[in-house]
């Protein structure tokens, strides 16, 4: 497997016209998601990242070495949310990877609709490119969704398992957003923006249609379109988050513009009703278990505790 390096334009594999996705208001048709997973392609990892620099490398390095010694069939789609760094081009050489490359800068969340779209695999998940959450925590998350197939399973800060690294100031504001996020939207979901995440193909294409976030909201929207659609057998997760290797994003004016999203998405829901009518499996439409496999949790945490 070979790096390849894309623009978001040819990686829409989707037949719609350039001019009636921009009609129905989606980034970009996933249309292609509805097909079948490519034979040999279990998971697709996206990575979005802007600006990283060379702390983009080790993270993708060990995306691909940790999925590769598990056997795993995968393919890494690493997409520049118009990046002016080079960073990209740190890429090559590591097997299993495509970039695609947003010409214009705008968001967590278009570049995950971007990678999202052009997604083979059977299982579609994300991983922020910072370095503060392990890969191999991918490979868990796989491993739970293998056994329980459910419609996703998340990145838990608040699970018995869970450790953070963080600083101070993050707690903070973790505990803020999901406080204001559990009053406006009960969802059941008791984390929903740290960034790794696998998906069902199918459940995300019932659903990327109807979202349109661009930034760090994407994440809480796509719970908020998944409640609203019956979808509620999501499992959290545990996840170690380490100290960031690239500087933070959340600064002042991210904060402001994430709350003024949540806002956003909730008048979405309840005023203007965009959620409603979404086509999604039947299969998916369960209730959720948030404790769902304790044992599997309990057995693949304890080689990322002595990986430490």
């Amino acid at each position: 497997m070979t790096t390849t390096l894309f623009s978001a334009a040819t990686a829409s594999a989707a037949p719609a016209t350039a001019a009636s996705t921009a009609a129905s208001g989606r980034l970009l048709d996933a249309v292609r998601l509805w097909s079948p997973a490519e034979a040999g392609v279990e998971l697709t990892v996206v990575v979005p990242f802007y600006n990283p620099g060379m702390a983009l490398r080790p993270t993708v390095k060990r995306i691909a070495a940790s999925l590769q010694d598990a056997g795993v069939g995968y393919e890494i789609v690493a997409v520049s949310d118009g990046s002016t760094d080079g960073s990209e081009q740190t890429l090559t050489g590591i097997p299993g990877v495509r970039v695609i490359a947003n010409e214009v800068n705008q968001g967590k969340g278009a570049a995950l609709h971007t990678g999202f779209a052009a997604a083979r695999g059977t299982w579609v998940g994300f991983i922020d490119a910072d370095g503060d959450i392990d890969p191999a925590h991918l490979l868990q998350y796989l491993q739970v969704a293998r056994t329980s197939n459910p419609a996703g399973v998340y990145a838990d800060k608040r699970h018995a398992l869970s450790t953070s690294g963080a600083t101070g100031f993050r707690k903070i504001v973790s505990i803020v957003y999901s406080t204001l996020v559990t009053l406006l939207f009960l969802l059941g979901i008791r984390d929903s923006q740290t960034g790794c995440k696998i998906f069902r193909r199918d459940v995300l294409a019932g659903l990327l249609p109807s979202l349109r976030e661009r930034r760090f909201a994407f994440d809480l929207e796509f719970f908020v379109a998944a409640k609203a659609a019956g979808i509620r057998n999501f499992i959290g997760a545990p996840v170690r988050l380490e100290a960031r290797t690239a500087g933070s994003t959340v600064g002042r004016s991210a904060i402001l513009r994430t709350i003024r999203d949540t806002f956003t998405i909730y008048t979405r829901l309840h005023v203007r009703r965009q959620y409603r009518g979404l086509t999604v499996p039947t299969t998916v439409v369960a209730t959720r278990d948030a404790d769902a496999a304790p044992a599997q949790f309990a057995t693949t945490a304890a080689p990322l505790a002595e990986a430490a």
